[in-house]
């Protein structure tokens, strides 16, 4: 898949993760991550992330952290 797709697929894993999104896009995506190793280590950063937020006694994050995350997270990607 062409780096737009990663793109995509990268900003979307939250949703991913926390199964919200609809069927065709959870098919896509798990499709991309299956064919993209870089991705798909992403994809078990995140989800290493979400279990360790839920350790600490809440089931989401607030808001304003996530987003701070997200923005972190696409930073580095923009750097690397």
């Amino acid at each position: 898949m062409a780096g737009a797709d990663c793109s995509d697929a990268l900003d979307r894993l939250f949703e991913y993760i926390d199964e919200e999104l609809p069927e065709e896009e959870v098919q896509r995506i798990g499709a991309h991550l299956k064919s993209c190793p870089p991705c798909e280590a992403e994809h078990q950063i995140k989800e290493k992330i979400k279990a360790l937020t839920a350790r600490t006694g809440g089931e989401k994050a607030p808001e304003e952290l996530r987003i701070r995350v997200l923005e972190s997270l696409r930073a580095v990607r923009q750097d690397g």
